[in-house]
């Protein structure tokens, strides 16, 4: 089934989800996350927001990325990259939204994010945090088996980085990644 607001006026399709952001090509405000729950019972998700402000009648505006899974979810985090100032170019902040999705050899992470679009500097910085994310999901980690906070969960080497780089591949940041 098409999923209204999922897809702009050109018929391309969109990684990146919002809600509440009428204005954006493609939608009519609606919460796209639930309209994909609803649409795909059978998936689990998890959901980052690079954009979270106030909107109409209290209810919040939002944008950012998702994971669908029908396999199952562990451990989801939402890592904010960096939002560079600049005097020239619109901007906005963005995230990476990393799941470890339990596949059948073995866990997996899953990293959907969206870089920015009108400068490479930005998105040289945001690859950047991608490499030191990559080192700390490779780093060794004391075992913690009390079941609080605390508690291990699976850090797999495995990891698929996936969404909208905004850049060619010979870029050299895209290149690094």
């Amino acid at each position: 089934a098409e999923l209204k607001g999922l897809a702009d006026p050109h018929g391309a399709r969109r990684q990146e989800i919002a809600s509440g952001f009428a204005d954006l090509p493609g939608s009519q405000g609606e919460d796209q996350p639930a309209a994909l729950g609803r649409e795909l019972p059978d998936y689990e998700t998890v959901v980052g927001w690079g954009v979270d402000v106030p909107g109409a009648r209290g209810a919040r505006t939002r944008f950012g990325n998702m994971i669908l899974s029908r396999l199952p979810l562990g451990r989801a985090r939402c890592h904010s990259l960096p939002w560079p100032a600049s005097a020239t170019q619109p901007s906005m902040p963005r995230v990476a939204v990393e799941a470890i999705v339990e596949a059948p050899l073995g866990p997996l992470r899953v990293v959907s994010t969206h870089l920015e679009y009108y400068l490479a500097e930005h998105r040289a910085a945001q690859v950047a945090r991608l490499a030191q994310l990559r080192l700390e999901w490779l780093a060794l980690r004391k075992r913690v088996d009390e079941g609080r906070p605390f508690r291990s969960q699976p850090s797999p080497a495995g990891t698929i980085v996936c969404g909208d780089f905004n850049a060619a591949p010979e870029e050299p940041s895209i290149r690094l990644m």
